[in-house]
């Protein structure tokens, strides 16, 4: 009897160069639209990078934004791998982690979930999308921060700068001189031909009258003129969401998971494994 050779070890790198893990990501690059473009926003949003490899080849990777203080953080690969890599690399005490379902046990081997939301990432292109915009939309220029900031709330000031909006797609609908609704791309990546749609707001005594879609349409419309594909994220029992985003013309591309999570200390992991 021949025994079953044996596996390579899986071995952790982080910072390598950045073309391996953007061609790590580009194997399903509509799902690793956010991390392909804050790896081509390294500088700006401080990003750090783990790669995870049998050999020669690389079987899962993960990206930490840590300009942000919610930590965000997408992983994806083989699970084994996975669990390798967020054991002996990524080592934050607090993250949002967004992977694809399969890693989700990974994940919990070393990191605990305070909440999971699951999710859809969708996408649409110039053949798939149809603009819907029945209301005046206006482009959202860095002179306009404070109306954004009151639109999203105080704690958003640490998102939004002047910079950010005069680097990404933000438009929005004014009733008087106070913005009512807005919507704008989280991150964009010219290299990949992708744009991520985000913070999509309509305040509560303004919804229900198509303002969500208005701003949504008007985002997608200019972020397509740069962009092949344009992806976003909505929770999979938001009904009326989905139902908005495929009237635009969007489709579910994949699901995920995102949940915000902390670092289990030893003895819990220890604990987890007899249990």
């Amino acid at each position: 009897m021949t025994a079953a050779p044996l596996m390579p070890e899986v071995h952790i790198d982080e910072q390598v160069p950045a073309d391996r893990v953007r061609a790590f990501f580009e194997h399903d690059r509509l799902l690793a639209a956010y991390a392909l473009a804050d790896l081509d926003a390294a500088e700006i949003e401080r990003a750090r990078w783990w790669l995870a490899s049998r050999g020669d080849e690389p079987v899962a990777a993960a990206l930490v934004v840590e300009a942000l203080p919610f930590r965000p953080c997408f992983a994806t690969g083989d699970a084994e791998a996975l669990a390798s890599l967020f054991r002996e690399g990524v080592r934050e005490p607090r993250l949002v982690i967004s992977t694809p379902p399969a890693g989700r046990l990974a994940v919990e081997s070393t990191y605990r979930f305070e909440r999971v939301d699951r999710m859809h990432r969708m996408v649409v292109d110039v053949a798939s999308f149809r603009p819907r915009v029945s209301h005046t939309v206006t482009r959202l220029e860095p002179d306009q921060l404070e109306d954004v900031i009151d639109l999203y709330g105080h704690a958003s000031r640490s998102y939004f700068t002047e910079e950010r909006l005069e680097r990404e797609l933000y438009f929005g609908i004014f009733a008087g001189k106070t913005l009512v609704s807005a919507a704008g791309t989280h991150v964009r990546s010219k290299r990949s031909g992708l744009a991520a749609v985000g913070n999509v707001l309509t305040r509560v005594s303004y919804r229900d009258r198509g303002m969500a879609t208005s701003v949504t349409s008007a985002v997608t419309t200019a972020s397509l003129e740069e962009h092949r594909d344009v992806v976003l994220n909505v929770r999979q029992d938001n009904t009326p969401a989905v139902a908005v985003y495929e009237r635009l013309g969007y489709r579910v591309h994949a699901p995920f998971i995102e949940g915000p999570a902390v670092r289990r200390s030893t003895w819990d992991r220890i604990l987890g494994r007899v249990r």
